[in-house]
């Protein structure tokens, strides 16, 4: 249940170029590439080749606007749906990506809907070189929370370089009505309140995220509560970009799991080459510190090199390798099999599969286009 309970998000309210709308807009990304997966943790599992489809980005299509109502104040909304390019078919349907309304003016911004939080808007933007995506995604080992269900957020003015975001949903993962078995609706759900302070000035990007998750109702296996916080920061020098994130995911077990400590960090840096290309690299790693009778800890690293080339302002090439070092696993797993870190595996996946099939290397290339 740990993976749906997300922490907090304001879906784009920081991207000035959705209050610059005087009328719907139509947007979206599509992105395919030739992926490469082997040295599979199961014992006699082969290696994956095959042309896939959403793997620096996932593939999108929305809806976006804005209505000035006069005195400082704008209505915006964002709809957004993500598909598959390489088969038939919508993924999980509806507006699973994003879907909000929101009053902006001098007082800041109020959301209401689905959205993304700012763990994965900045360690997506900020941290991660790889934007989260593509083989070397800092998603592949670091365990996040990238959208919440029925949250009430609001996006502070910039005083300074400086602005706050805080935000609380009483049905986190949006099981309203699934009772878990206990008879009372919501049972299945979660409680989530977060903060999330940040300073930009010039070069620098700093920002804290903080956030809760409490449980409706504590079952065998879910999570009562779940304590996060994460310190993301950049320098852009103009000839290099450094990149960072620190965090730390405190979950306080309920039933036969027992309690787990995930420590979380990652270093990336980004060198422009010429006028349209970058190059890309990362590592990154964690700890997860188990404390049940009979489990020890799980760790794992993840390294990877990649190159960016823009076409155009819309369409850009890519190239990406990732090697993972499981030097590590959890006590009590049998070796040879998919190393399990608090309910997550790890492996080498991409933007649309954090989870790629216990695959520890994996290189990819392809084209990324937008409108």
């Amino acid at each position: 249940m740990q993976k749906k309970l997300i922490a907090l998000a304001v879906a784009g309210l920081m991207s000035a170029p959705v209050f610059a709308q005087s009328n719907v807009t139509i947007y979206g990304l599509i992105d395919m590439g030739y992926k490469w997966q082997g040295d599979n943790v199961t014992s006699g599992v082969g290696s994956r080749s095959a042309v896939d489809s959403g793997i620096t980005a996932g593939n999108r299509l929305g809806f976006r606007g804005t209505e000035d109502l006069g005195n400082g104040l704008k209505a915006s909304f964002v709809l957004e749906t993500g598909f598959n390019g390489d088969r038939e078919g919508l993924i999980n349907g509806g507006f699973h990506r994003q879907s909000y309304v929101a009053l902006s003016g001098n007082f800041g911004t109020v959301a209401l809907g689905r959205q993304y939080t700012p763990q994965y808007l900045w360690t997506a933007g900020v941290a991660d070189p790889f934007g989260k995506g593509n083989v070397g995604s800092a998603g592949n080992v670091l365990i996040q929370d990238a959208r919440l269900d029925n949250l009430a957020a609001y996006v502070s003015p910039t005083f300074g370089g400086f602005s706050v975001i805080a935000a609380f949903t009483n049905s986190a993962s949006g099981n309203e009505s699934v009772d878990n078995g206990s008879g009372v609706p919501g049972a299945d759900d979660a409680r989530v309140w977060a903060l999330a302070p940040s300073y930009k000035n010039g070069p620098v990007f700093v920002g804290l995220n903080v956030h809760q998750i409490r449980a409706n109702a504590t079952t065998v296996g879910s999570s009562a509560d779940t304590k996060i916080w994460d310190l993301i920061g950049s320098y852009d020098f103009g000839v290099v970009k450094l990149s960072g994130l620190y965090g730390v995911r405190d979950v306080d077990a309920a039933g036969l799991v027992g309690d787990v400590k995930h420590t979380q960090w990652l270093v990336g840096v980004t060198v422009p080459v010429g006028a349209n290309g970058k190059v890309l690299a990362s590592y990154n790693r964690r700890v997860s510190d188990f404390d049940a009778a009979g489990q020890g800890d799980a760790r794992v690293g993840q390294w990877a090199v990649g190159y960016e080339h823009a076409l155009s302002k819309r369409t850009s090439l890519y190239a990406a390798y990732a090697h993972q070092n499981q030097n590590s696993v959890q006590e009590g797993i049998t070796a040879g099999t998919a190393p399990v870190t608090g309910g997550v595996a790890v492996s080498v996946g991409d933007a649309t599969s954090g989870n790629g099939l216990g695959y520890q290397r994996g290189l990819a290339v392809g084209v990324r286009h937008t409108f």
